[in-house]
């Protein structure tokens, strides 16, 4: 009795191993390799800026044979996943490099408004001022000239009231505004014009990217970042760099941003124009990253 339940037990213990044996045996199917599409221009431009040419032309190359038989290699997955990961960290440095003009450019635009209330308020005294002397001295002109002994001096009392009112109007037009200092920030235009001075605030491949032409036109030889400057200097925001008078302007607005340094209101709303010219451009970097992207995996280029 006891030789035929052992009997069982061993019988019920080997099904399931000769059930898994089987299913062990059974042939896998194996994932077909993915055909790489030719690379437009965007995306040769993206792949040279964020340094992963060399791992494109690999990957190329290796699925240049590929067909419906041909098997997924450990390789072309290893490739694939780098560039993947090369173009995902390049996506957060341009990211980074936006976030901190947005921090810059807020700090600016506060301490803008916050002058640009004050000047208004000199303004809206000195409109006041002109129209009470304009308006005593009219009514004691106007009183004096009923007796003859008094004309004279009415007329008086009248061209000194117009000419005080003329100086106010001057005065009110020349107005500018105070000068106040700003908050310590980085300053992301000191790089674009004067760009011996290193790069730091600015990763490798979003500074490689504001070096290079636009992609898809290949009559432009001029870089994102001396188109950026030509505009400005079109814009008059700044002179010519290679001109000394322009020198100062283009120092204050380039120099770091420190509580010490004053700036007018003229030279932080040039300057948060500048940056948010920068933001645009360095945002169509994610544009290239995209055609990269697209391509490693396989899909058809946007049209």
């Amino acid at each position: 009795m006891r030789i035929c339940c052992v009997l069982a037990v061993i019988t019920s213990l080997m099904v399931p191993l000769a059930a898994q044996n089987q299913a062990s045996a059974a042939p896998r199917t194996a994932v077909p390799c993915r055909p790489m599409p030719p690379l437009p221009a965007m995306a040769e431009q993206a792949a040279k800026d964020i340094f992963v040419t060399s791992l494109v032309e690999r990957l190329r190359t290796l699925v240049a044979s590929c067909d419906q038989s041909s098997a997924v290699t450990i390789e072309e997955i290893a490739l694939r996943q780098q560039i993947t990961e090369a173009v995902t960290v390049a996506g957060l440095d341009v990211d980074a490099v936006i976030a901190q003009i947005d921090y810059e450019r807020a700090q600016i635009l506060e301490e803008r408004d916050l002058l640009a209330d004050a000047r208004d308020r000199k303004i809206n005294i000195l409109n006041v001022a002109n129209i009470v002397t304009s308006g005593v001295s009219g009514i004691v002109t106007n009183a004096m000239q009923f007796s003859e002994k008094t004309a004279l001096a009415g007329d008086g009392i009248g061209v000194g009231g117009g000419a005080a009112g003329l100086i106010l109007s001057v005065i009110g037009l020349r107005v500018q505004g105070p000068k106040a200092s700003v908050g310590t920030s980085p300053n992301m235009l000191a790089p674009l014009l004067h760009p011996s001075s290193g790069h730091d605030v600015y990763p490798n491949d979003v500074w490689s990217f504001l070096n290079t032409s636009p992609a898809p036109d290949g009559h432009v030889d001029t870089s994102w970042r001396d188109a950026l400057v030509n505009d400005w200097v079109k814009e008059k925001r700044i002179g010519p760099p290679q001109e000394a008078p322009s020198q100062k302007k283009i120092e204050m607005i380039s120099s770091e941003i420190a509580p010490h340094k004053t700036y007018s209101i003229d030279v932080l709303t040039d300057r948060t124009l500048m940056l948010l010219d920068l933001r645009n451009r360095v945002a169509l970097m994610n544009h290239e990253l995209s055609h990269l992207l697209r391509a490693v995996s396989g899909l058809p280029a946007e049209n």
